[in-house]
C-alpha cells in the first residue's frame, strides 16, 4: 500500500489517498488535482515532489 496527502506538499487541503500501488496512487491524485484545485496538467516538477511525499 502507498498513501499520500496534500498537505505533505504543502497544500491547504485535507485530501488524503492510499492504493495498492503507485500507479493507481497517482490516478487518483491526479483526478484530485482536476477536481479540487483546477489542475487539468501536472508537469514533471510537481510529479517529482508528489513522489516524494508518497509512502
Amino acid at each position: 500500500m502507498v498513501s499520500f496527502k496534500c498537505k505533505d506538499i504543502g497544500m491547504d487541503c485535507k485530501f488524503e489517498a492510499t492504493a495498492a500501488n503507485v500507479q493507481d496512487l497517482d490516478d487518483k491524485i491526479a483526478r484530485h488535482a482536476r477536481e479540487a484545485h483546477k489542475i487539468t496538467s501536472l508537469d514533471k516538477e510537481m510529479w517529482t515532489k508528489i513522489h516524494k511525499a508518497e509512502k
